[in-house]
């Protein structure tokens, strides 16, 4: 009977284990996305955060060949990114085949560290 009872709990991690996704995008190394003013920490959340847009507007599941460079100060001239002690980068990436682009700005936070936005360059084509 004690048999029978354990059966069922030894099957749940199994089928828990089978139920993930094939195909997960494993994230593209920090340490890779090229020159930038960020941190290691940093760059790895500003990658995660490109890798969610690109797998729900482009359903890629992975990011290739990052590269990272700052753009110029007149860049969005009078934007409250530079107010707030802040600065742009142009981020690119492989996504599945195509060249993509994101401004990414980046400012010291309020509570301290620093506070990110990404933007993308283009739309997705629906």
């Amino acid at each position: 009977m004690t048999r029978l009872s354990l059966a069922p709990a030894m099957l749940v991690p199994l089928l828990l284990i089978a139920a993930e996704p094939a195909e997960q995008a494993r994230p593209y190394r920090a340490d890779k996305a090229g020159p930038s003013r960020a941190d290691k920490r940093l760059k790895a959340d500003v990658l995660r955060g490109m890798q969610r847009y690109v797998a729900a507007a482009y359903r890629c599941p992975r990011l290739r060949a990052v590269q990272a460079a700052s753009l110029p100060a007149r860049f969005r001239r009078g934007s409250p990114v530079y107010r707030r002690g802040g600065h742009w980068e142009l981020w690119s990436a492989n996504v599945c085949g195509r060249r993509r682009s994101f401004a990414v700005a980046m400012w010291p936070g309020r509570r301290g560290g620093v506070d990110f936005t990404i933007e993308p360059r283009e739309k997705p084509r629906r």
